[in-house]
């Protein structure tokens, strides 16, 4: 009988904490657990940018001179922000936006 009041409790305890946790599976699930992971390691102005505009499709960062750049670009909006190591809004850069749509008109 106390085997069982202990099972049914350690069971009760093992379902209430894994109820907040995710399950992931697959190549498709850790990538969007990576992503999530991203997002909480922002701040300053990289967690700014993204709350206004939303998450960057087209990023990547740059190494040189010593210093560590990465490069955030909106198409659709036509803004490329550039940040440094500390997240840090460094440079704007404005250019024609592109539709996708029209991409894929012409083929």
């Amino acid at each position: 009988m106390v085997r069982r009041v202990i099972f049914s409790l350690a069971v009760i305890a093992l379902l209430t904490s894994t109820s907040e946790a995710t399950t992931i599976r697959g190549t498709r699930g850790r990538r969007l657990l990576r992503y999530q992971n991203l997002v909480k390691q922002w701040e300053n102005d990289k967690l700014d940018i993204y709350q206004k505009h939303g998450f960057p499709v087209h990023r990547f960062r740059v190494y040189g001179y010593g210093r560590v750049r990465e490069h955030w670009k909106y198409l659709e909006l036509g803004i490329e922000f550039i940040f440094d190591d500390e997240s840090r809004l460094v440079e704007t850069h404005r250019f024609y936006p592109e539709d996708r749509r029209e991409r894929f008109k012409r083929f």
